[in-house]
């Protein structure tokens, strides 16, 4: 959008001066934070996003009667589609892959991709990116038929193949905590069906579930907590500095088959819009909470929400520039629920990718 007065300078360079690489101009003419998500993108908005999910966090762990409660950091990854690349990471142990070649960490750029793409099941996996919200709120629902306190914090990586799994910090009263095995194989272990076509969604075999303690060992608590997050600022892309051609073609191949794939039951994929088909399937939000209802605390103990913590930040905002006596008319400290969601709608009209 173009720029036509001094005021429309000044407002779009407030927000550059606060660290957004590519502010926003809504139609109200109010100028916003990108809001990106993606380091690579804007490494100010990540870090903010990213702030403010970490403070979230931890309010479920170190804010309330910690000694009642018992926390657990559990892992469930995608099934199968096929044979990949087994690249081992740094400091991990070297085995002959299913290509005939013993990978060594130079190879970090193969890891995850497939080993014949011909037979490579890329409908079945952007599906499953589709579908994966759907299971874990049934996994959830069998989590609490078991165990009532269950409260949950949980993040979604993507793998190196292109695929989602999670990563959740799970809360149980310590009257019914069960151990931590039980927990995994109940988790691992639920399955749930497409509301799309039906078919049947579940985990892959490959779950992990440890158990910690808040008041205990507080720096294994940081750490616990520290290793989901950092997965929020991830993209799906690989960090390999000498990409191969294998790996755009692997990316490209999951690109047209979320394409082709109906995002609803009434998707016409060709005449659809939906950012669905641009996220390899995926539909779920990255990071998010279980939430306080009349009956249930939620995760955090103290109520904290994102739109709490922008409520806040916009409040001392205003009032260190009422206090300057400037004029806040023409720009925004961070983009409110109605204007984030305008400014994303002009950027699909725009025909980009919202993060």
């Amino acid at each position: 959008m173009a720029e036509h007065t001094p005021e429309d300078k000044a407002a779009r360079a407030a927000i550059l001066e606060r660290g957004c690489s590519t502010p926003i101009k809504t139609a109200t003419g109010v100028w916003v934070r990108c809001g990106s998500r993606i380091k690579s993108r804007c490494e100010s908005c990540a870090e903010l996003y990213r702030g403010d999910w970490a403070a979230i966090a931890r309010s479920g762990v170190f804010d309330g009667p910690v000694d009642q409660y018992r926390f657990y950091l559990l892992t469930l990854t995608a099934p199968s589609f096929g044979r990949v690349h087994r690249v081992p990471r740094e400091g991990g142990q070297q085995g002959r892959c299913g290509c005939g070649v013993t990978h060594t960490t130079k190879d970090a750029a193969l890891r995850g991709m497939p080993l014949n793409r011909a037979t490579y099941d890329y409908a079945g996996q952007v599906a499953w990116n589709r579908d994966a919200g759907v299971l874990w709120d049934r996994t959830r629902r069998r989590l609490r038929d078991r165990w009532e306190s269950v409260e949950y914090f949980i993040v979604r990586e993507w793998q190196d193949r292109g695929v989602l799994h999670v990563h959740a910090i799970v809360r149980i009263a310590r009257g019914e905590a069960p151990a931590a095995i039980e927990l995994r194989d109940a988790a691992r272990t639920a399955v749930a069906v497409s509301k799309v076509d039906g078919s049947v969604v579940e985990w892959g075999a490959q779950a992990q579930c440890d158990a910690f303690r808040a008041n205990g060992d507080g720096a294994k608590t940081i750490w616990y907590i520290s290793k989901a997050l950092n997965y929020v600022l991830k993209d799906v892309a690989t960090d390999a500095d000498d990409v191969p051609v294998a790996v755009w073609r692997h990316q490209v191949a999951l690109g047209d088959a979320a394409r082709r794939m109906r995002c609803g039951v009434d998707c016409v994929p060709q005449d659809c819009s939906s950012l669905v088909h641009q996220r390899y399937g995926s539909r779920s939000q990255v990071v998010s909470a279980s939430r306080r209802t009349k009956y249930r605390s939620g995760w955090s103990f103290t109520g904290l929400t994102r739109t709490v913590q922008r409520r806040l930040r916009r409040e001392w905002w205003e009032s260190q520039q009422a206090e300057a006596g400037a004029d806040t008319s023409a720009v925004s400290p961070a983009p409110l629920e109605d204007l984030a969601a305008r400014s994303r709608r002009e950027l699909v009209a725009r025909g980009w990718a919202a993060p």
